[in-house]
């Protein structure tokens, strides 16, 4: 009954925490998405506002970028979150992100001594100040955090101090870059015994509720910490294309996301068969049934012959018309492409392939 009683103060301050801030709804918005992103069960939209207790779920080969004031963070795909904290009170911002499957990259800002980033699994808590880190946890509720950059603050997420999350910061574990910890179930679940048992011998005294509590977080560091042996260093080539990811997200230029939200609403009231395509200064976009289905980088500049468009992202050789309703595209690993004659050559390793440019038949 004490353990109950005992989270009614951390719950109040939280309580009064949150009323004396001031809400600024615009302060968080859908950034950029691909697939099927849903905000509460309904279809995203480009740089729509999210706000606090919003869930935003992804589909298979999707992601969204979310923009939290100068944080921003990518839901990978298959993956859901609630935005549980959305604070912002002048310059200062309390954000607090509940990933209950799938994954996250997470690049937020510089933060002051005052505002926290903070993200929560069923079995873990992080905390971070301008680091580069992912989070995961699968449907066994297991976590694994890499610090990619920075460090990132873990403790082991347990019941009886959710809702005094600050406080158990203060003793989490640090967790370093290039360094990845792995929290299970079972992890929490050995701990949560252990702290019920300080808690049962603990004796009733003078002290209030909210200093009782804190008094039991400060004899509860073992439990609450990561313990060494699930801390290990990794190879940043191991993980690369994750880390390059992170590096890579940013807000995309607003004349970028004017032209892509145009084609994907046109698209979505005109499909095209074949898609459609939208290239900007060195990206390509490829819509179709009204969603961005996939982006990628351009290798050379566009090619124009007879009212046509050619051209290749390393994946795809593409010919579309000017309007960028794609006629045809090939999925051919290649380093680019030129025309000779009427023909267009496509470089292919070591090899070049030559296309007809009227269907993207090989020769």
């Amino acid at each position: 009954m004490r353990a109950l009683k005992i989270l009614l103060p951390f719950a109040i301050v939280a309580l009064l925490f949150a009323c004396s801030k001031e809400e600024v709804p615009s302060h968080a918005s859908i950034a950029f998405f691909l697939g099927d992103v849903k905000v509460n069960n309904i279809p995203a939209q480009i740089e729509d506002p999210v706000k606090e207790d919003d869930i935003v779920t992804t589909g298979n080969n999707s992601f969204c970028d979310i923009k939290i004031g100068k944080s921003i963070l990518r839901i990978k795909s298959d993956s859901s979150i609630r935005l549980s904290q959305l604070r912002k009170n002048g310059d200062f911002e309390k954000t607090q992100i509940e990933l209950s499957t799938g994954k996250i990259l997470c690049k937020p800002k510089k933060l002051l001594k005052e505002e926290n980033f903070l993200v929560k699994t069923p079995t873990a808590v992080a905390a971070v100040r301008g680091t580069q880190f992912s989070v995961e946890t699968d449907k066994l509720n297991t976590t694994r955090i890499k610090v990619f950059n920075g460090e990132v603050k873990v403790a082991k997420r347990l019941k009886y101090f959710d809702s005094a999350v600050e406080k158990v910061m203060d003793v989490a574990t640090t967790v370093s870059q290039e360094e990845k910890v792995i929290i299970t179930e079972e992890h929490v679940k050995e701990a949560e015994a252990s702290v019920e048992q300080k808690l049962k011998d603990s004796p009733s005294s003078a002290l209030s509720e909210e200093n009782f509590m804190s008094s039991i977080i400060d004899k509860s560091t073992k439990e609450i910490a990561i313990a060494q042996k699930d801390i290990a260093k990794f190879k940043p080539e191991d993980f690369a294309r994750e880390n390059k990811e992170i590096i890579e997200v940013e807000e995309k230029p607003k004349d970028d996301l004017k032209v892509i939200k145009k084609v994907v609403k046109e698209d979505s009231l005109q499909p095209k068969a074949q898609g459609r395509i939208v290239i900007t200064k060195y990206d390509i976009y490829f819509v179709k049934e009204g969603k961005v289905i996939w982006e990628s980088k351009l290798l050379d500049e566009p090619l124009k012959k007879n009212d046509r468009i050619f051209l290749s992202t390393g994946d795809y050789v593409i010919c579309s018309d000017e309007d960028g309703t794609v006629l045809w595209k090939v999925k051919i690993k290649n380093q680019g492409i030129g025309f000779r004659g009427n023909d267009i050559y496509v470089r292919h390793g070591k090899m070049s392939l030559k296309l007809r440019p009227s269907d993207g038949k090989r020769f």
